[in-house]
């Protein structure tokens, strides 16, 4: 581990530099991405939670308010769609009622997600300099950084930011106990697991993903009654942030694994992978290919430099051990048989930051290389130069994919245009039906025009009812419309929207290097626009 205080010193302002960078680099393009299909109920339930706060502060009727009744109906609102613990939604609420007179209300959620990136960020850059030096910091906090699917999730106000933020704080936390010693480290490790736990039924694997580090790195009295004292502090923590617990927490947290464990059942999410539209379970090979053509190829090619350089290397292996076990642990349990693998590589994010953390570690260990091979001033010099080759692939695929970030596929794959030609689902969550889009599409119909889409009308009903859509337009499921906005999910796509995807030219369009997100079509009387009398 690194114990020169001097280069601590430098990775933790590195670090709150890096973290900086992020927040206002990001910050102006917050609203560019469309409303995302799960973001309306979300918005909605922070709404609620914010007029049961203000309720409660003037306190005239606070006994009914806190009642378990009126708790659940505000915390667990439409809990069918909206399942998750609400941690991330207070989050947004505070963010909101803070800064949204001047952002405007998306901004205003979304600026929650932002600061848990920006602070992921920092703090996967200090725990990399920590760990192996400055450079190998400064690298690791550049690879999430750059990662287009990782910053597409920063400006999405949604479960997926707080928890991997939260799950790197949790594991790290216990991690940096077990070798140091420090109470202070077990605390902020607990606090991480309590608000994963508050967050998304996943933190609740956090122990699983850590119990394989422990057997290997952790089996002294002080590491297993750290990790007892963990994990007791992590509920507590999680009781604390999630209202839903205060009254019964065991039969909130039953009620929780319950709804989580039956989701197949509930909602069978599908996906379109390899050029086949899969139910709730997909191929076991789903996610490590989708990490592999997802994950920009120099970051890559620097993880598993990474990766090669911990295994050989005794003393480092606690904290290259603990990538490899989260990464080993996030793909076995993809590949399991009750695990959903949809929404692109969503469900397994917090997996991240630990890639990032072994590209860290493979740019120190080729740094390291290059300055003992040449003198002073060339050292530095081909040290920028390969910063540069390496680190600046990355930075103009993320700019250039914006505000299409969840489409992004690396070079492996051949980008976007590989993608679509291999099969692969290349736009899954409405983030496409960008503002910039509606602006256009709102230029384009003409006053009264009927509007129908595919597959999620209601989502355009919100956007009316929001302020986002003219108000003139008939939004209706009745067919046939005037209009027909198609988005590009494939997987529910039926006979006659392939017909219309493949062989009609849209009116107006959203495309990444040529290919087809979402369509505004002019509904003609065609079979490209009849569906079969048999089709489902």
């Amino acid at each position: 581990m690194n114990q020169d205080p001097r280069s601590r010193r430098f990775v933790l302002w590195a670090g709150l530099a890096l973290g900086l960078l992020a927040f206002v680099w990001l910050l102006p393009g917050l609203d560019d991405v469309g409303i995302t299909w799960d973001e309306p109920f979300y918005f909605d339930s922070v709404d609620r939670i914010q007029a049961w706060s203000g309720e409660v502060v003037r306190g005239p009727d606070r006994e009914r308010l806190l009642s378990q009744e009126v708790v659940r109906e505000t915390f667990g609102w439409r809990r069918y769609f909206n399942p998750h613990p609400p941690a991330y939604k207070i989050a947004m609420a505070a963010t909101e009622a803070t800064f949204g007179r001047w952002t405007g209300e998306i901004v205003g959620y979304r600026l929650a997600p932002l600061g848990f990136f920006a602070l992921l960020v920092v703090c996967v850059t200090w725990f990399a300099g920590w760990a192996w030096g400055g450079a190998a910091g400064v690298a690791a906090g550049l690879s999430i950084l750059l990662m287009p699917r990782v910053v597409g999730h920063a400006h999405i106000g949604a479960t997926d930011t707080l928890t991997m933020f939260a799950w790197f704080v949790a594991s790290v936390g216990l991690v940096l106990y077990v070798l140091e010693g420090k109470g202070r480290f077990l605390a902020i490790g607990a606090v991480g697991l309590g608000l994963a736990l508050a967050t998304k039924f996943t933190g609740y694997t956090i122990p699983i993903a850590m119990l394989l580090w422990l057997i290997a790195y952790g089996r002294s009295r002080r590491a297993v009654a750290g990790a007892v004292l963990w994990g007791l502090g992590g509920l507590v923590v999680a009781w604390v942030l999630n209202p839903l617990m205060w009254h019964d927490p065991v039969a909130e947290t039953l009620l929780l694994v319950r709804d989580s464990l039956e989701r197949d059942q509930l909602i069978p999410i599908s996906t379109y992978y390899l050029g086949h539209s899969w139910g709730y379970q997909l191929p076991r090979h789903h996610a490590a290919v989708m990490t592999l053509i997802t994950v920009p190829l120099s970051i890559l090619v620097l993880s598993v430099w990474g990766t090669a350089v911990t295994a050989r290397k005794w003393e480092e292996r606690p904290i290259g051990g603990l990538c490899l076990a989260q990464i080993l642990f996030f793909m076995a349990l993809m590949a399991s048989p009750s695990s959903p693998n949809h929404d692109g590589v969503r469900l397994w994010l917090p997996m991240f930051p630990f890639v990032a953390l072994l590209a860290g570690r493979g740019f120190g260990s080729i740094l390291g290389v290059v300055r003992a091979r040449l003198p002073g001033q060339r050292a530095v010099l081909a040290s920028l130069g390969l910063g540069g080759l390496l680190f600046l692939p990355p930075y103009v695929q993320t700019v250039r994919v914006a505000p299409l970030y969840l489409s992004y596929y690396n070079e492996v794959i051949g980008g976007v245009r590989g993608a679509a030609r291999a099969g692969m689902e290349t736009t899954y969550w409405l983030e496409a039906v960008t503002p910039a889009f509606i602006e256009r599409l709102e230029e384009t119909l003409p006053t009264g025009a009927r509007l129908s889409a595919w597959p999620n009308v209601p989502h355009l009903r919100w956007l009316q009812e929001h302020g986002m859509l003219r108000k003139d337009i008939q939004v209706t499921e009745e067919m046939p419309p005037d209009y027909f906005l198609l988005v590009a999910r494939k997987s529910t796509f039926k006979p006659h929207h392939w017909r219309i995807y493949e062989n009609v030219k849209p009116e107006l369009a959203v495309e990444l290097d040529g290919v087809e997100m979402v369509g505004l079509y002019a509904w003609q009387e065609n079979e490209a626009f009849e569906p079969d009398p048999e089709e489902p």
